[in-house]
């Protein structure tokens, strides 16, 4: 089975929601049934390549999840880094830490997607999150400044 097609429909789908509720949890099984595949089958695909998460399966066969970053990079690349870079410059511009209030965004659904990008970055190791003083600070590591340094060339 073929699920390929599906899984992009779907990620452009769970993108495009994510962008104005990212906390939330959506439905893909629309999906999967446009394409006549299991919805469970289709959210294996996804979740096989980390292109999703939170996944609920309730008794009908029907299927919500969210996207991950990494299924955001995989539906489009410049989005994500255009926001992976805008983070390691924002820290970088202050001399490789910042608090991470100054970070994130002020609205809600900014709050979240900069709160996923920033838990994002410190699984890649381009940032570490640090509590002195019982403050959050992010600091860029050796391979987050090679990561901007990159980018400044």
């Amino acid at each position: 089975m073929n699920l390929e097609n599906p899984a992009r429909e779907t990620l452009r789908y769970l993108f495009a929601e994510y962008k104005k509720g990212p906390g939330v949890i959506y439905r893909i099984t629309d999906v999967a049934r446009k394409y006549g595949v299991d919805a469970l089958a289709l959210s294996d695909y996804l979740l096989e390549r980390s292109w999703i998460r939170e996944r609920w399966i309730y008794s009908d066969d029907d299927v919500a999840c969210r996207i991950t970053t990494t299924g955001i990079r995989e539906v489009d690349p410049p989005y994500y880094h255009n926001r992976v870079g805008q983070i390691i410059e924002s820290i970088a511009a202050s001399g490789r830490s910042k608090p991470l209030r100054e970070i994130l965004e002020y609205k809600v659904e900014d709050f979240i997607i900069a709160s996923d990008f920033v838990n994002h970055l410190e699984q890649l190791g381009l940032i570490k999150i640090g509590h002195p003083d019982n403050t959050i600070i992010v600091e860029l590591t050796d391979q987050g400044m090679r990561y901007h340094d990159k980018k400044e060339e």
